[in-house]
């Protein structure tokens, strides 16, 4: 074995992060030719159709580097946040803001905050900073409790997470549970509000990142085109935040960090209207069809504002998830989350909807006539 340089402990330690199955592998293993991926909250309509008819029209540059600034993109998303563009950064996915930020703001010994459960990759991204992540468990509701969460806060803390829709509850925070929570937060710290999913959020009361730049606590907001406009092949994000905080991404981001398709995409899917209000809708309507489903079954499940539904299966969920992959369906158990007996699902097309529910409701029939022999 060849002799590597010294890793550290914090490196060592990580594990691989989980991605949902892909459905080649599923259908490579299994040997099925009829898959269905639930797993990975991905849109269920593909990409937004301006988005596409963008990329084929932009791989005739693709010999050239793209624009590292993102110029028309950032004046895009200005116009649409009313900031300027020096408020907002691009990343290859909201994942390379998370590590920006920890390359900018966190050292060696420092702490952020995030509940727990929540994305896996804040874990991930703050301890290859030589960071530590602090989890503050969800509250009894499975809502993120802010209130432990800023007396969690002391010397050394950086960052505090708050994702919202939370991945995965779905559960949200408010306007009015927020502003006392940044009221808390003492100089020197920055709150960084994951708005992966705020598309699909229906709840009037719930907290919109952007209403909240000015506050005295500075805030990043992250957003992302994979979930709502179905980019997520692209991987493409961005931030809104203080103009200083940005002079800081802008310092620690590789040169070209998006790709010239990727910019291209987002762009067109910033004015692709009636998509956006089609996938909204069907998420929406869908998310009803499995809340049918899991009270009439007699599952308890988190009502959701984001385009999956956790539901609790109790001690057999990894058994039933493996048996749900054996029929071609792939869900997401939450193992990885620390919730071994949930599952959560993403909501697909309706038709996939239907194939889910059904193989569901087949496997706990089964089930309950296994036991009662």
């Amino acid at each position: 074995m060849k002799t590597l340089p010294p890793v550290p402990g914090s490196i060592a330690s990580l594990l691989p992060y989980q991605q949902g199955k892909p459905i080649a592998e599923v259908k490579r293993e299994l040997g099925l030719s009829d898959v269905i991926k639930l797993a990975s909250n991905e849109c269920p309509l593909g990409p937004s159709p301006r988005a596409m008819a963008a990329v084929g029209a932009a791989t005739a540059d693709m010999f050239r580097y793209p624009d590292g600034g993102g110029f028309d993109l950032r004046q895009a998303l200005a116009r649409r946040h009313r900031l300027d563009m020096d408020n907002i950064c691009l990343g290859n996915g909201s994942n390379e803001i998370i590590e920006m930020l920890c390359r900018a703001f966190v050292r060696p010994g420092d702490y952020a905050l995030a509940a727990s459960p929540s994305f896996l990759m804040y874990q991930k991204l703050v301890r290859v900073a030589g960071g530590i992540l602090e989890e503050i468990p969800l509250d009894k509701d499975y809502r993120i409790d802010l209130k432990a969460l800023a007396g969690a806060v002391r010397a050394r803390v950086r960052l505090v997470f708050v994702n919202n829709p939370n991945n995965p509850a779905g559960t949200v925070v408010t306007r009015t549970e927020l502003k006392e929570f940044l009221d808390q937060i003492p100089p020197g710290i920055i709150v960084v509000l994951d708005e992966a999913y705020i598309d699909f959020n229906s709840d009037r009361a719930c907290a919109r990142g952007e209403e909240f730049l000015n506050h005295s606590v500075p805030v990043v907001v992250m957003r992302t085109f994979s979930k709502i406009a179905g980019l997520a092949g692209l991987r493409i994000g961005y931030a809104l935040a203080d103009k200083e905080i940005i002079n800081y991404f802008d310092r620690v981001r590789q040169p070209f960090n998006t790709s010239s398709l990727a910019q291209a995409a987002a762009l067109a899917a910033l004015e692709d209207g009636e998509f956006y209000e089609r996938h909204v809708a069907l998420v929406q309507n869908e998310r009803r069809r499995y809340y049918d489903a899991f009270t009439r079954l007699g599952l308890f499940f988190l009502p959701s504002q984001a385009n999956f539904v956790l539901f609790h299966l109790g001690p057999r969920a990894e058994d039933i998830f493996k048996k749900m992959l054996a029929r071609g369906v792939i869900l997401r158990w939450m193992g990885a989350y620390n919730l071994p007996e949930f599952i959560r699902v993403s909501i697909g097309k309706p038709e996939e909807n239907i194939r889910c529910l059904a193989d569901l409701e087949r496997i706990l029939e089964l089930e309950r006539v296994h036991f009662k022999c």
